[in-house]
């Protein structure tokens, strides 16, 4: 196994989740589209999420839910 230089913002995410959590993420080319897939996937409340980031030109919007 090897262990990257850098902890990247994902492995820092996942070591402050608790153990009863897990994180949804949704990508689409426009912030709404990714807005509109997660409430199609079941999230009530599509504005409150956890993350969001835009990375050339893709929006990824992120929940942390219950498992």
């Amino acid at each position: 196994m090897i262990t990257p230089i850098v902890k990247t913002l994902i492995d820092e995410q996942i070591e402050e989740l608790a153990a009863d959590r897990m994180i949804l993420a949704f990508t689409h080319a426009k912030w709404l589209g990714a807005l509109s897939l997660a409430h199609d996937a079941g999230i009530p409340n599509v504005h409150a999420w956890s993350g969001r980031a835009c990375l050339c030109g893709e929006w990824t919007v992120a929940y942390e839910v219950k498992a």
